[in-house]
């Protein structure tokens, strides 16, 4: 697909808007929909893969956390010290994203290798994420490696589904794009 700064911003536009969406949890009573923040580093480094994008949604991510809890109450359990493992969770994948765009491609034969990618970056960002808070984050008092593989064992499988979800929906909508505007098919520019 082109790269050029529209689609940079298009882009950025979107992951933005679902994390705003989901991140906030302004439809939970609605409907709970799983938080695209995972999803949304992994696709900003397979589409944009500027840095100044991963900077920019790393501070929406911290915005809305700072609003939802200091204006609408949710709880501040979670920001804690550790909330800075946060850069090198979402760092690990938005590099993830970087290394699957230019090493495995768009192609539709890479679909499992790019899997396995999010999945393995999926499990390396839960430690620094979990682990971070855990290890960190004062919550807890005389934190173990065997007080922290339950507590891995049991948010895992839920952060890797939200995150193979939506990271299959963003592909779902870049093979789409490419079928009905083709010209965004002329290739990688960047």
């Amino acid at each position: 697909m082109v790269r050029n700064a529209r689609f940079d911003l298009a882009v950025f536009g979107a992951l933005a808007l679902v994390m705003l969406i989901t991140r906030t949890h302004s439809l939970s009573n609605v409907v709970h929909l799983p938080d695209t923040s995972l999803a949304s580093f992994f696709v900003l480094g397979f589409l944009v893969r500027r840095a100044v994008a991963f900077g920019g949604l790393f501070l929406l991510g911290y915005a809305i956390d700072v609003i939802v809890i200091g204006w609408f109450g949710q709880s501040d359990f979670c920001f804690t010290p550790a909330y800075w493992m946060l850069v090198p969770a979402y760092g690990t994948m938005w590099l993830a994203g970087r290394f699957g765009a230019e090493n495995l491609g768009e192609r539709a034969s890479a679909l499992p290798a790019i899997a396995v990618l999010v999945t393995a970056a999926t499990l390396v960002s839960q430690l620094f994420s979990s682990g971070g808070f855990y290890f960190l984050g004062g919550r807890f008092s005389d934190p173990t490696l065997a007080g922290f593989m339950p507590r891995l064992a049991r948010y895992f499988p839920t952060t890797l589904y939200a995150t193979l979800l939506w990271t299959g929906a963003a592909a779902g909508i870049v093979a789409l794009l490419s079928v009905a505007r083709p010209q965004l098919r002329a290739g990688n520019r960047k």
